[in-house]
């Protein structure tokens, strides 16, 4: 009778346990914002459901085994105790057609069914998770909410017609039938191909080394392939095993009385899983310590309770804490380019893409926020780092080798030469770069709930944003911080650049006006000729003076209604 009390205190551990994790999942996270946190979300549900479902059938198991004489439970030709025979798990009931009842067969029924669900959901979570390790995504918001919709319509209809074939069998068989267990089966080998889909995955982002996170020499464990990764064990170690057992005792009937102690043991685990899951996604060590607060000493509680939540805010040199300098990105055209035949050459352009702007982080110690769609939100520790990073990726982006049929598919990706001298190839990158300081309000940073990057909230980061969306492709915009520390500044800087002053950008929610300039390569300053800013406003006041080592000129713009026949630019003693 042990095993059955073991299993019953797993099975409501389990149901308990992820019942409190959906809790804080729905507490903490909008998880219609992110297909994430949706698939994390529902995945725990059916956890929950599954093991209230089991937990059900098996105190129906474990009361009625205790009633009832075992004369009769014959197995393999071998009579069995009638306190064992909820070793047979599910398939017990296959010995007891007598005794079944209509609520019985259909806790047996809901919980096959959530099975076959969370299979379906580990699917799809582990594809996702290995996504966002592997780019640290953010589709935006209405396109998380579009993929949600698939995920949901698809995983549920498959689930339903899952649902309808057991319900069919349970009628025409008059309850659980042979055939629904066998259904059954089938459904632990789907979910042990997806455990083998997720180690494969593991040990292919281990390869490729997504495991790491490295900036400027200092390499720290990604949190997301954490979370998979122990995800990928809790499966393993609690559910293989469990899986090879079922399978075995039923197409091998004559070994059951050999596995009858193992099978104790097998059950306990297997039903474990959705508490162990709980604990390896929803607690810290915050957590932990909140806990047992009464226990813990008063120095190591105030360390950990003065945080604000259970998630630490990441730290270390390469994460810019203290006054950061954003850069924004973004490439034109994107929405164009990804419409024009199946996406494949802009699939491929788009990878060449995030190559080179990953690629380039490292020797600048720059830290990748997250990316929405093709934009690239970023951070940097000095002024200097940041426009250094954004003049290499504008000249690699210019000779990287891109997919020939890329060339004129829109008009952003025409190829331009003044001269000799090729000014635009590829894909064109817009990109806003803005400093945070305490003038500017309070900087907010807290933790991405799903790929534990440390994000920043605040009129700062809203600037920088505002700054990235302003320019055109392969145009470098900055503020007026920025644009004089480098004039004062411009022999320390590896890459020979000029500065253009242009004018003043209204942000209506914010209540300011930013003064605008731009930032080119010197060797591509031809590309001044070509950029068409388009909210910028008029400048009605004294010129802005910059040292330069050519003329300065302002382009000023009144926010564009339709065609850009109102776009001009005016000589330095002009006004608009």
């Amino acid at each position: 009778m042990i095993w059955a009390v073991l299993c019953i205190t797993a099975l409501a551990l389990s149901a308990v346990g992820t019942a409190l994790l959906v809790f804080k999942l729905y507490r903490d996270w909008d998880v219609r914002a992110s297909s994430v946190q949706w698939l994390f979300a529902i995945f725990f549900i059916y956890q929950c459901i599954g093991a209230a479902a089991r937990l059900v059938y098996f105190i129906w198991l474990a009361v009625y085994t205790t009633q009832t004489a075992d004369t009769d439970d014959d197995i393999g030709g071998t009579n069995l105790v009638g306190t064992e025979l909820y070793q047979l798990g599910t398939s017990a009931v296959l010995k007891l057609r007598d005794q079944q009842s209509g609520w019985v067969t259909a806790a047996i029924i809901v919980g096959d069914t959530t099975h076959f669900g969370l299979a379906i959901w580990m699917f799809l979570l582990v594809y996702e998770l290995s996504k966002l390790v592997a780019v640290s995504m953010d589709r935006g918001d209405q396109h998380e909410r579009a993929k949600i919709r698939v995920y949901a319509w698809v995983g549920h209809l498959l689930i339903l017609l899952f649902l309808a074939a057991d319900i069919a069998l349970a009628v025409v068989f008059s309850g659980y039938s042979s055939y629904a267990y066998i259904m059954l089966l089938s459904v632990y080998v789907l979910q042990t191909i997806a455990l083998v889909y997720m180690i494969v995955t593991v040990v292919f982002l281990r390869v490729k080394g997504r495991n790491y996170e490295s900036v400027h020499g200092n390499f720290e464990a990604s949190p997301l392939y954490r979370r998979l990764k122990w995800i990928m064990l809790v499966y393993a170690l609690f559910v293989f095993q469990f899986y090879f057992s079922s399978v075995v005792m039923y197409a091998a009937p004559s070994k059951t009385m050999r596995l009858s102690s193992y099978a104790g043991a097998s059950f306990v685990f297997y039903y474990l899983r959705g508490f162990a899951l709980s604990i390896v996604t929803g607690c810290s060590q915050l957590c932990v310590v909140r806990s047992v607060r009464c226990c813990v000493p008063d120095d190591i509680k105030a360390r950990f309770m003065l945080r604000r939540d259970c998630t630490p805010l990441p730290r270390g040199s390469d994460v810019p804490y203290t006054n950061p300098v954003f850069v924004f990105t973004d490439i034109e055209s994107s929405s164009a380019l990804w419409a024009i035949g199946d996406g494949r050459i802009m699939q491929e352009a788009t990878q060449l893409h995030d190559d080179i702007l990953r690629g380039l982080l490292a020797p600048y110690r720059g830290y990748e926020i997250t990316t929405a769609g093709d934009s690239f939100q970023l951070a940097f520790h000095t002024i200097q780092d940041a426009v250094e990073y954004c003049l290499e990726v504008q000249l690699q982006l210019l000779n990287a080798k891109w997919p020939k049929h890329l060339h004129g598919l829109v008009p952003a990706t025409r190829k331009v030469r003044v001269g000799t001298r090729t000014i635009f190839h590829g894909l064109r990158v817009r990109m806003g770069v803005h400093d945070a300081v305490s003038s500017e309000g309070s900087l907010v940073r807290d933790v991405h709930a799903v790929t534990g990057k440390l994000i920043y909230t605040g009129a700062s980061e809203a600037i920088a944003n505002e700054l990235g969306d302003l320019g055109t492709g392969g145009q470098i915009l900055v503020t007026k911080r920025i644009a004089e520390w480098l004039t004062d500044n411009s022999t320390r800087l590896a890459v020979k650049f000029v500065v253009r002053p242009m004018g003043e950008y209204p942000i209506p929610r914010l209540h300011t006006t930013l003064e605008v300039f731009q930032v080119v390569p010197k060797s591509l300053a031809a590309r001044l000729e070509s950029f068409h800013p388009q909210h910028v406003v008029d400048i009605e006041r004294e010129e802005l003076r910059l040292g330069t080592e050519t003329q300065t000129h302002y382009m000023c713009i009144q926010t564009p209604t339709g065609d850009r026949s109102g776009l001009y630019d005016i000589s330095e003693e002009g006004s608009c």
